[in-house]
């Protein structure tokens, strides 16, 4: 049964898909900086996840007064996978979108996906309407839900064992599939 965040989904292409993602995401293993940034993290979500994060992606790092950097920290602490409209104030942060916040959400909690223009461009080759709208939190939400989906209705072959979250596989797979 096809989850509802993929209506209209082509499921031959999508069966096509979930039978080269093994293949498209067979060298993310060899990832070094990713895998070492993803696993340096232990402790539940705070400003050093941001660092590492910003760090990973190469973005400047953060300066901001301590009231913002609390209310950070407490978004980060209290939002919940899939749910992101408690991000979307931190769009109004200088240099912050939906882009950046989603590594940062990403790193904290290795359940929430990097939103990729690639990834949403396959998702609409696919047939599931995927903006990819920097400065709209609600196309990063629409696109958390269609990764879900993918997760959901992935056959059993489909999500290669390979130790990384399935969101970061997923991301890389779509934003490599032809």
């Amino acid at each position: 049964m096809i989850p509802v965040a993929l209506y209209g989904v082509n499921v031959e292409l999508c069966e096509a898909f979930y039978e080269a993602l093994p293949t498209l995401v067979a060298d993310s293993v060899d990832d070094e900086n990713y895998a070492k940034a993803l696993f340096s993290i232990e402790t539940e979500a705070s400003l050093e996840h941001i660092r590492i994060a910003d760090q990973w992606s190469n973005h400047q790092p953060f300066a901001w007064p301590e009231d913002i950097t609390n209310e950070v920290e407490m978004t980060l602490r209290t939002t919940t996978y899939p749910d992101v409209s408690m991000l979307e104030h931190l769009l109004t942060l200088d240099n912050i979108d939906a882009q950046r916040v989603s590594e940062w959400m990403h790193f904290s909690t290795n359940l929430f996906p990097i939103y990729s223009e690639a990834a949403c461009a396959t998702l609409t080759r696919m047939g599931v309407p995927t903006p990819y709208l920097p400065d709209d939190i609600a196309s990063y939400g629409l696109y958390v839900s269609r990764l879900e989906g993918l997760k959901k209705y992935a056959p059993a072959a489909g999500l290669p064992e390979i130790g990384l979250p399935r969101s970061r596989m997923l991301q890389l797979g779509l934003e490599r599939f032809e």
